[in-house]
């Protein structure tokens, strides 16, 4: 199938930049087409500088890079989303990876390269396309029902997977943690009771509901989630659904705020334990498709319409991870 969006540099100079890794966005995939952000930052000053990686050849990135390493990347153009304005750079088919040297690195240009380019960057016609396509929402704020998050960095250990399809891990035995707002789940890979895992910008949502035991500790598009750790314990691995998740399905369809989405997780969870004997097998409890929607969904599909009437504005990705001013649904 056709690509979603393509990103054309053939007519402009490939930069070479180099800088400290500060932040790592998490894998997000639209339409089939798999990304991430990465953030440098230079040396002689602040300035971080978001470069987005598409190459399917350059995905496996995201396994190697490490927080506050050095690094030097090759190839890059400077592009701009067309409706934020938001300026990055971004990799092409000839980009490499590469250990930074101070002999090669260019850094010291770093802040005259990306003022001097603003007025060529190319326009991201991906930008539009993704958010509708994600499909997700900021809930309204109600009156005396919401208060501010706290961003934090926290490190623990896993000590229960709650619920690996609806994205939900309980760390030290007393905080879960939520990764299904990062849409991939991380996939889970390593999440096994034992790991080690360090949480960099997560939102602290205490009580969200009053019905759920634990603190949240909710990872949105800018929070990085890094594995210290892998388990030495011989707990199986538990993979979640790749496709037809319906957590993560009504999340995105309803734009559910965190308490609303413990609320639907817990009513899913009740569903499947005392109707899942009639069904045989959980997947088919718990399937959904567009054309096909399972007894779980036609269950809960009349509960959310009641309770979120009005879907919100698309959940708008670009600006969560590159805005300035941090936005995102978990912010209350």
């Amino acid at each position: 199938p056709q690509l979603p969006f393509r990103i054309s540099c053939k007519k402009r100079s490939k930069l070479t930049v180099a800088g400290e890794l500060a932040k790592l966005g998490p894998l997000l995939c639209i339409h089939h087409k798999t990304f991430f952000f990465l953030f440098l930052k230079c040396f002689t000053s602040a300035v971080w500088f978001p470069v987005l990686v598409q190459q399917p050849n350059q995905l496996a990135w995201h396994h190697i890079l490490q927080l506050g390493h050095r690094y030097t990347i090759t190839g890059l153009c400077i592009s701009s989303l067309k409706k934020s304005g938001h300026r990055m750079f971004v990799t092409g088919d000839s980009s490499c990876l590469l250990p930074y040297c101070a002999e090669q690195g260019r850094e010291q240009l770093l802040d005259s390269v990306w003022q001097g380019e603003s007025t060529q960057s190319s326009s991201l016609e991906a930008a539009e396309q993704l958010s509708d396509s994600l499909e997700l929402g900021v809930e309204e704020e109600r009156p005396g029902s919401t208060k501010e998050s706290k961003i934090i960095s926290y490190v623990g250990t896993v000590t229960k997977i709650l619920n690996v399809q609806a994205g939900l891990f309980l760390l030290d035995n007393k905080v879960c943690l939520c990764l299904a707002y990062q849409q991939l789940l991380n996939a889970a890979r390593g999440l096994r009771p034992g790991a080690c895992v360090e949480l960099i910008d997560v939102h602290l949502l205490q009580k969200p509901l009053v019905s759920f035991p634990f603190i949240v500790l909710g990872a949105c598009l800018s929070t990085t989630v890094v594995l210290k750790s892998f388990s030495r314990l011989s707990t199986p691995y538990q993979p979640p659904a790749s496709s037809g998740n319906l957590y993560l399905q009504l999340l995105f369809r309803y734009n559910l705020s965190m308490p609303l989405y413990l609320w639907m997780a817990s009513l899913l969870e009740m569903f499947e334990e005392r109707f899942s004997c009639f069904f045989g097998r959980c997947r088919l409890l718990l399937s959904s498709t567009h054309r096909n929607p399972g007894a779980a969904e036609k269950f809960l599909v009349p509960l959310l319409q009641a309770v979120v009437p009005d879907r919100e504005e698309a959940r708008d990705i670009y600006n969560e991870i590159l805005a300035k001013v941090h936005q995102c649904p978990l912010q209350k």
